[in-house]
C-alpha cells in the first residue's frame, strides 16, 4: 500500500451499501472481513475519522460482494494519503473538548434505519 495512489476522504457521500443477493463466496468474504478487521481495530485506536465509512461496510461481512472489498480497499487509499495526520489535546488551553453528531436517519435503503 505504499505506492497506493491517496484520495481525499474515507468513503464517497453518495455510496450507499445495499444486501448482497445470491450464494457466498467463502474467499472474498474471508479476505473482507481480514481487511474489514483491521480497519475497525485503526479506526478504534488511530483514526476515528475513518469510523463511519468502515461501520456502513462492516454490516454486510457476511455476505460481501467485490464492491464492498473495493470500497474497503479505498477507505486504505485513505489512509495513506492521511497517514501524517495527527490529533493534538493541549491540556493548557482550558478549552476542553467540543464535539458534534449528525444523525442519518433512515438513509439506509435495505432497511430504513440509520
Amino acid at each position: 500500500m505504499e505506492n497506493a495512489k491517496p484520495i481525499p476522504t474515507p468513503l464517497l457521500t453518495s455510496y450507499y451499501p445495499t444486501k448482497t443477493s445470491g450464494p457466498v463466496d467463502t474467499a472474498l468474504q474471508n479476505c473482507f472481513q481480514k481487511v474489514i478487521g483491521s480497519l475497525l481495530y485503526l479506526m478504534l485506536g488511530t483514526w476515528p475519522n475513518i469510523a463511519f465509512a468502515v461501520t456502513q461496510l462492516a454490516c454486510y461481512t457476511a455476505n460481501p460482494s467485490q464492491d464492498y472489498l473495493n470500497r474497503a480497499y479505498y477507505i486504505c487509499h485513505y489512509l495513506v494519503g492521511t497517514q501524517n495526520y495527527a490529533l493534538v489535546y493541549k491540556g493548557d488551553s482550558k478549552l476542553g473538548v467540543y464535539a458534534c453528531t449528525n444523525s442519518d436517519w433512515a438513509s439506509n435503503p435495505d432497511d430504513c434505519k440509520s
